[in-house]
């Protein structure tokens, strides 16, 4: 490898705020898939089978999301990302009118999901590669 590509390669270096909203939506599907497998089974029946998928979408979306971000960041795929987290905080403030205190909980990923996301250097990030592609 060239030292120019080298300098390529580490100019569009993913940073670590960057990094970490990847792990963070990882955890949010799983954790989403999760509650999602549990309001199935609580339903029961093809009911509940449909009650499973429906709230498997935004586990999904989150999958998608992360995949995007290591694959071909963009500014969209950053706003994707915003748009969904005020989503999970929509879902979260249901949960809590609903006097589940885990959604207190549920909070807390989709916050620093977005304040990871608006740091400068995942906004310089998302810029750069925009721009690059």
């Amino acid at each position: 490898m060239t030292d120019q590509g080298v300098w390529v390669a580490a100019q569009y270096a993913m940073p670590s705020p960057v990094r970490t909203v990847r792990i963070l939506l990882y955890v949010a599907a799983f954790l989403t898939f999760m509650a999602a497998l549990q309001g199935g089974l609580v339903v029961g029946g093809a009911e509940g089978a449909g009650v499973a998928v429906a709230l498997s979408l935004p586990a999904v979306a989150s999958l998608v999301a992360a995949w995007a971000i290591g694959r071909r960041p963009a500014r969209r795929v950053r706003v994707g990302v915003i748009v969904l987290e005020v989503l999970y905080l929509f879902w979260q403030f249901g949960r809590i009118a609903d006097g589940d205190p885990l959604g207190v909980m549920g909070v807390i990923l989709p916050v620093a999901i977005l304040i990871l996301v608006n740091r400068s250097a995942a906004r310089q990030y998302f810029s750069r590669a925009s721009r690059a592609g």
